[in-house]
């Protein structure tokens, strides 16, 4: 029998354990931007597969308004909205069910958007990377 558990899927980036998640069914995604493969059909019916080197791609997280992660993401943004580009390092692991997923080279889109209210709101950071694994 096997099982899952939320509590095994670490976020790191910049090497450090990002914290502070809402609960959810798609609270980290990983997407790749563009199709490994692509293909030509020719007049004679030959089809030609066309492969791709594009392996950039997207990692979309949501966080508790109150994590102390944002702390890191906010000082990444802000520092490159200022002319100090640091590229973003991005790694996944589910360590119960031996997923690892990495990217490299990013930046993050935009700050994360903020509201109050009544209750605790999430904040949604994009990360889109040169390279994901």
């Amino acid at each position: 029998m096997k099982s899952y558990s939320y509590n095994n899927v670490i976020l790191l980036i910049q090497g450090q354990e990002i914290t502070g998640w809402p609960e959810g069914e798609d609270v980290i995604t990983f997407q790749r931007l563009e199709d490994s493969a692509s293909h030509v059909v020719g007049t004679d019916g030959a089809m030609t597969v066309n492969i791709s080197n594009d392996r950039s791609g997207s990692c979309v997280f949501k966080l508790l308004q109150n994590s102390e992660s944002s702390l890191l993401l906010t000082g990444l943004i802000t520092a490159q909205e200022n002319g100090l580009f640091v590229p973003v390092f991005v790694q996944c692991r589910n360590t119960e069910g031996g997923e690892l997923i990495s990217g490299t080279q990013g930046y993050i889109t935009k700050p994360a958007d903020l509201g109050f209210g009544e209750t605790i709101n999430e904040n949604e950071w994009t990360i889109i990377l040169e390279r994901l694994d």
